[in-house]
């Protein structure tokens, strides 16, 4: 395993898991499914998930339940990858005040 708990992390994208290791199905042969790419899609349009658990041969990521995933669907390391900030209200955009 080449991450560790904590990493955030970049998938693949379905097209780049397609390529390298074929499909068969609606399964990518790494044991990418397209229930992944979806959620993945829909939740995290960046691609940047966080390892929450290593285990001998795959890993669970924070806040993205029921799949697990292995070194060949990350496509790399996130360094510097920030999270953006939450705005609460619209006010926070618009505040003039100094």
């Amino acid at each position: 395993m080449r991450y560790k708990v904590g990493d955030k992390v970049k998938i693949k994208t379905w097209k780049e898991m397609q390529k390298k290791y074929g499909l068969n199905g609606d399964v990518i042969e790494c044991g990418f499914v397209i229930g992944m790419e979806k959620q993945l899609n829909e939740k995290f349009p960046d691609r940047i998930l966080e390892i929450e658990t290593v285990n001998k041969c795959n890993y669970s990521m924070k806040n993205f339940k029921y799949y697990v995933w292995n070194d060949k669907m990350i496509k790399c390391l996130a360094k510097g990858y920030k999270e953006p900030e939450q705005i609460t209200s619209r006010f926070d955009i618009l505040d003039f005040r100094e």
